[in-house]
């Protein structure tokens, strides 16, 4: 690979010779490809780059502007200037339609802050561009990119800024409105949100399940008659069932129901048997469980109230139980988030979280 390391000059004068020669040999790198053949232009492209790198700034600043216009100009050439310090790279990191992917993916790598800001606002990004200046993890420019609607972002590279955006708050906030966006990588930014997200992801992504349900109607008799020995048919069917609640393990509790759990709850407060029970009633994991409790907002309780059929007097009962006042926003929040939700959709939601919690593995 061609250095394209910035420029560490004494910065010589350089002669109205010199200047002369180099407007000449852009000049010649620039004609159409109908007078210059391919190897005409490497060469020339060749003598340019030994005369760019003696020269000074003024200089290599009126290359960059002469080449930044072409559309077929030497890539050794373009990468040195688009290394070079910003005064230099500006003209071809914005402007440059001849820089290729290899050439902005080492701007990326050996420029600086401000090179990669504006590279970020490029128009087309390719998903490899993108992954190139997403893997730095600086914030200002994840945050232009996630603001550049014609950036494409790979799959990876949504994955990684999910997980930034747990300690980045405005990054849950950009990456909400990525089309690229899906509903596993949503429902795990959700945790990371403020209500007004939260509520924006459940509107996008909480769906119900009716065209699931209808295919596969005739494959849980066929999963029971098997004794439910495919692990991953189990946990697919768990997904798409109509049913929330155990309803075999409410004959066998001490509360008699989910609703009785909870009204103990209100009076006894948030007992680890209690959360246990809240857990094998609602058919969730326990660890989803504590971190609905957790939650200091209350959308989550919320869609699990309505998930497994609850009045709204059930989520009462536990942010009393949790020692919160019902008078507070948080509350208004989440009877909003209640009401906006059919069963189905709150399902939907809940399915997700406790998918993903299973991933996590351990108990």
């Amino acid at each position: 690979m061609a250095n394209a390391e910035p420029f560490e000059l004494s910065e010589p004068v350089t002669h109205r010779t010199r200047a002369i020669l180099a407007r000449r040999l852009a000049d010649i790198v620039g004609l159409p490809s109908s007078r210059i053949t391919p190897r005409e232009r490497w060469i020339v492209g060749d003598l340019l780059y030994d005369v760019i790198r003696a020269s000074d700034i003024e200089l290599r600043q009126r290359c960059a502007k002469r080449l930044s216009v072409l559309s077929d100009a030497p890539h050794r050439l373009l990468r040195t200037l688009a290394c070079d310090v910003y005064e230099v790279a500006e003209p071809i990191l914005e402007d440059c339609l001849a820089l290729s992917d290899f050439d902005m993916m080492e701007v990326a790598r050996v420029g600086k802050l401000q090179h990669r800001l504006t590279l970020a606002k490029r128009e087309n990004l390719s998903a490899t561009v993108s992954a190139a200046l997403a893997a730095g993890g600086e914030t200002p420019v994840i945050e232009r990119l996630l603001r550049n609607r014609t950036a494409t972002l790979a799959m990876p590279t949504v994955d990684h800024l999910v997980g930034m955006a747990a300690d980045e708050g405005n990054l849950a906030h950009l990456l909400i409105r990525r089309e690229e966006l899906r509903p596993t990588q949503a429902f795990r930014l959700f945790w990371s949100c403020e209500y007004i997200d939260r509520a924006q992801i459940i509107e996008r992504f909480a769906v119900d399940r009716t065209i699931l349900i209808d295919a596969s109607e005739d494959i849980f008799p066929m999963a029971a008659a098997e004794d439910w020995s495919d692990p991953m048919v189990t946990r697919i069917l768990r997904y798409i069932d109509r049913r929330q609640r155990n309803r075999e393990a409410a004959e066998l509790s001490p509360y008699g129901s989910l609703e009785g759990t909870l009204e103990a709850m209100a009076m006894d407060g948030a007992l680890p048997e209690i959360i246990t029970e809240i857990s094998t009633l609602a058919n969730v994991d326990r660890r989803l469980v504590v971190q609905m409790m957790d939650d200091m907002a209350g959308e989550p309780i919320a869609v699990l109230c309505k998930a497994t059929g609850l009045k709204w007097p059930s989520f009462e009962h536990v942010w009393r139980g949790l020692g919160r006042a019902l008078t507070s926003d948080p509350v208004a929040q989440a009877r909003k988030i209640y009401d906006s939700l059919s069963v189905e959709k709150a399902q939907t939601v809940l399915r997700y979280w406790n998918l993903s919690m299973e991933d996590k593995g351990g108990k």
